[in-house]
């Protein structure tokens, strides 16, 4: 009987490991779009199409900041991919630093692209794939809406129970 308990368990933990694996794909083939979306955009209207991949990596490095809570979490000690897969570490730490997600930085790259026009494809490129980041992880997760501001992070001293996330897909 334990045995088949343990096989339950295992296989439920695949399932919701696939579960959100799938939708973690799902969120990233959004960026993926969203990125292009604000590179041509931007490209376009810049003429410059060097836009494109500017954005394209600004898109997915916005997310590098995952790995920056996971590994405080582990003190910097190892790595563990199904743990860092699941989020479960953002519970556990208590905190949601996430320190590339705020929209202020969108804001600050438009305003350097209005003040130095020469680069403006450039950081109207970051400004745009950056937005567009923040607000489909706003609505695919569904926090309070200050949340994806860094300085409402900052103010709420990164805690965890503030954000108020209610995504039920994860």
């Amino acid at each position: 009987m334990n045995f088949l308990f343990r096989t339950y368990q295992l296989k439920t933990y695949q399932l919701t490991s696939l579960k959100l694996t799938t939708f973690m794909l799902k969120d990233e083939i959004v960026h993926f779009i969203l990125s292009i979306i604000a590179g041509a955009i931007v490209g376009y209207f810049c003429r410059n199409w060097w836009a494109v991949p500017i954005a394209l990596v600004s898109g997915f490095l916005i997310d590098a900041d995952h790995l920056i809570d996971y590994f405080i979490y582990k003190k910097f000690r190892g790595f563990d991919l199904k743990e860092f897969l699941s989020g479960e570490f953002f519970d556990r730490l208590g905190k949601v630093y996430v320190v590339f997600h705020g929209y202020e930085y969108a804001a600050a790259a438009t305003i350097f692209g209005i003040i130095f026009p020469n680069l403006g494809w450039l950081f109207f490129s970051l400004a745009l794939s950056n937005f567009l980041h923040l607000l489909y992880d706003t609505i695919a997760n569904k926090p309070i809406w200050p949340t994806y501001f860094i300085t409402y992070r900052l103010i709420k001293n990164f805690n965890h129970k503030t954000f108020d996330f209610k995504c039920d897909n994860r």
